[in-house]
């Protein structure tokens, strides 16, 4: 296809890498507390919820390709990661990480079946972002995973 979808595949690539490295060191500390602030969450929780993010993202990417609307406006995402994180409580380090690379490998379809790229210009509302492209998002997939994918490496490495 064209250099973007390459350069997005290789970040995408990159940052999974990390996050996989990351949930190798989970070991049995998986119900320990990495965040003390906001959500609270325990490294399990917090694959949970990058595993529900991962598929929101593509959720938004395949819904604004296509010019349809995805997330609502008023819509508050700090509500819905605690609620559904919730609701997945049971969901296993293992499963969340079976999910991620299902997610991923949907968007890496998807990628595969595009043939102009001006799609990755279309817009949609992102909960972080009011108006994002879905170049935008894709990017912001790659690096939400990054970012917490650093915050588990730094709790790991003083928890061995």
């Amino acid at each position: 296809m064209t250099d973007i979808f390459e350069k997005h595949k290789s970040l995408l690539a990159k940052t999974r890498t990390k996050l996989n490295e990351a949930f190798d060191k989970i070991g049995d500390h998986a119900d320990e507390q990495i965040y003390s602030e906001g959500a609270q969450w325990t490294l399990r929780q917090l694959a949970i919820h990058l595993a529900l993010a991962g598929q929101g993202h593509n959720n938004m990417v395949f819904h604004y390709s296509e010019d349809k609307a995805y997330i609502p406006e008023g819509y508050d995402v700090d509500r819905w990661n605690k609620s559904s994180v919730e609701k997945k409580a049971e969901m296993t380090v293992a499963e969340a990480r079976a999910a991620l690379e299902t997610s991923r490998q949907q968007l890496l379809d998807w990628m595969d079946t595009v043939t102009d790229a001006a799609i990755l210009e279309k817009t949609g509302r992102h909960p972080r972002k009011e108006n994002a492209t879905v170049n935008d998002i894709i990017r912001i997939n790659a690096l939400h995973e990054e970012e917490h994918a650093r915050d588990m490496l730094a709790m790991l490495a003083g928890a061995e």
